[in-house]
């Protein structure tokens, strides 16, 4: 008799007939759905299956089937995992060519819309627009990667193409790793997302310092240890953001639309941060050292400044 398992708790059910494993997995999968979960990967004796297999196997044959559930956040995370393993796989596939084979070009037809469609629904979920979202890669935003990506896998028959196909290849790997560290805030509980913000506040100096000193760095040329103090204070800046996507998110009874101090708006604050980072990335991507240095000296400053009341008014909101 097979025994049925989701997320290790045992199923107390009967089958209605089926007789291969394909049809219990639609029929579990349809129960599964209707509760607001979703089947994240399966095994069937301890082996992980292709979905296409199970018709074959017969519910004689079959002692466990496991099905491991989760919530939207969880389906996404596998998925982001998954465009990871496949970017990184047709990456190295690339690498030093100059055509394709008619099989791996077929494959790209595929792979490349379904990258392009999980970025997609991933950044929808998250409130991303991938217009001001720039990876440090280069100076060409999200948007114009991707549509840069789906033309460029279309006419893979030269170096120089391949070349730059895999530029773009490297740059939504560089935003597939943004994306995790979202995620990764959005699953924290709210008092941590609270903890994110109000340490921002009161942080607010030395967040400020750390920019400021980026540009000492590189002026003082030590463009390494300016690099890094760079991508450490964006990551800082990056996972505010995402708690504060995150809190509001929860609480969509407040009206978020309405925050405004005096006659600046929390969304036109954000969107003010967003380019500023965004133009960051471009003085960095054409070594304009003095561009980016002004930027973080005088622009970013004053962007926090006006930023910090905000998250105050929003702890006030969220804590009443």
């Amino acid at each position: 008799m097979m025994n049925i398992y989701i997320n290790e708790q045992q199923l107390d059910t009967k089958l209605d007939g089926e007789t291969n494993l394909g049809q219990v997995l639609d029929e579990i999968q349809k129960w599964i759905e209707s509760n607001g979960k979703y089947l994240r990967h399966f095994t069937v004796n301890g082996k992980e299956l292709n979905r296409s297999d199970l018709n074959a196997v017969g519910v004689d044959e079959t002692e466990r089937l496991d099905l491991f559930v989760g919530e939207e956040l969880d389906v996404i995370e596998d998925s982001l995992w998954e465009v990871d393993n496949y970017v990184d796989k047709v990456g190295s596939t690339l690498v030093g060519r100059d055509s394709l084979t008619e099989k791996e070009t077929e494959d790209l037809k595929e792979g490349i819309p379904w990258i392009i469609s999980m970025i997609r629904t991933t950044t929808k979920i998250l409130n991303l627009n991938l217009n001001l979202i720039q990876p440090m890669g280069k100076g060409k935003n999200v948007e114009e990667i991707l549509e840069s990506l789906q033309n460029g896998s279309e006419v893979l028959d030269s170096t120089k193409a391949i070349e730059t196909f895999l530029e773009d290849l490297r740059d939504v790997k560089l935003f597939l790793m943004d994306l995790s560290t979202r995620l990764a805030v959005m699953r924290m509980d709210e008092s941590e997302l609270i903890e994110i913000i109000s340490r921002f506040v009161d942080d607010k100096e030395k967040v400020i310092k750390d920019f400021m000193l980026v540009n000492e760095n590189f002026q003082s040329g030590k463009d390494h240890l300016a690099s890094e103090i760079l991508n450490d204070a964006v990551g800082r800046l990056t996972g505010l953001m995402s708690a504060l996507v995150s809190v509001q998110t929860r609480h969509a009874e407040l009206d978020w639309q309405s925050l405004a101090i005096e006659d600046k708006k929390l969304s036109d604050v954000i969107t003010s941060l967003n380019e500023t980072l965004s133009n960051i990335a471009s003085a960095m991507e054409k070594n304009d050292i003095v561009y980016a240095g002004d930027i973080l000296e005088y622009e970013l400053p004053e962007l926090l400044d006006a930023f910090i009341p905000f998250l105050s008014l929003v702890l006030e909101r969220v804590a009443v």
